[in-house]
């Protein structure tokens, strides 16, 4: 059968337009980007609202207590940067796209791997699930447990200094004692890239997920960085076009500051 010229550039539009920011097979799971589109809000205070999914792509709403609490953090004022504990800015803010509002220890204790374990214990905090704070004591460095120090203060002031006293008593590798490997298809919000090192080790969280109906997911990862400074949520340095979205695929995972792979991926056990 032959076509017209112009049958067939009504074709060719045709199909290159259905194919623009979809899947390729999963076995090679890159998103086709020939066009541009805006995938962030500046205005807006929450990682669900602040930022858009791609196209074809909808958030998993089967998140656990974890990843929901981690999902609904607000955010500070798009034009906030990034501090470390002494006040001073964080060089290359081209590194985040946004900034957790949440308060961080006046002493140089949140950074890399143990900003991780600084939400893991708001997150117990803030649900008052105190006896779960107890059981993050319960590793080499032996810190005193949270009810035995704060001896019935609950409040948020006392809160803050038990997590400054808390990560006083831990390293960049304490997190590994409190985490198990898992399998990098089973990644969900909350799960963890861990990477102990010969001198410095380093974590991100996963802080949003989505997925298309073929089951391709895509994430959103948040860090500190050393000095200790404010958790921030870090732009994918491998693809502008949906940063800070990330594809999920194994092998390697680039980082503004850390280069990890799919095999790191960690859950809290």
């Amino acid at each position: 059968m032959k076509f017209s010229s112009f049958t067939f550039l009504i074709l060719f539009s045709f199909l290159t337009s259905c194919n623009t920011h979809i899947l390729k097979s999963s076995s090679n799971n890159e998103l086709i980007e020939n066009e541009e589109y805006n995938l962030v809000h500046p205005r807006e205070l929450k990682i669900f609202k602040k930022f858009d999914t791609p196209p074809n792509f909808n958030r998993n709403q089967n998140y656990n207590d974890f990843g929901k609490w981690l999902n609904n953090i607000s955010l500070k004022n798009n034009s906030t940067p990034v501090y470390t504990f002494d006040g001073q800015r964080k060089p290359n803010p081209n590194i985040y796209i946004g900034v957790l509002d949440l308060e961080q220890p006046k002493k140089n204790v949140q950074f890399n791997a143990n900003a991780i374990m600084s939400l893991r214990l708001e997150y117990f905090y803030r649900s008052k699930k105190y006896n779960e704070m107890d059981k993050l004591a319960k590793i080499s460095s032996k810190p005193t447990p949270y009810t035995k120090y704060v001896k019935g203060d609950n409040s948020y002031s006392k809160y803050l200094e038990y997590s400054q006293y808390y990560l006083e008593n831990t390293n960049s590798t304490t997190i590994s004692e409190l985490l198990k490997p898992i399998q990098f298809k089973e990644l969900q919000i909350g799960d963890v890239f861990f990477q102990k090192g010969n001198i410095k080790s380093h974590a991100v969280i996963v802080m949003d997920l989505a997925q298309d109906e073929m089951g391709n997911k895509i994430y959103i990862l948040a860090q500190s960085y050393y000095p200790s400074q404010d958790i921030q949520i870090i732009t994918n340095p491998s693809n502008d076009l949906i940063s800070p979205w990330y594809i999920a695929k194994e092998g390697v995972i680039l980082t503004p500051e850390w280069r990890f792979l799919s095999s790191d991926l960690m859950r809290f056990k």
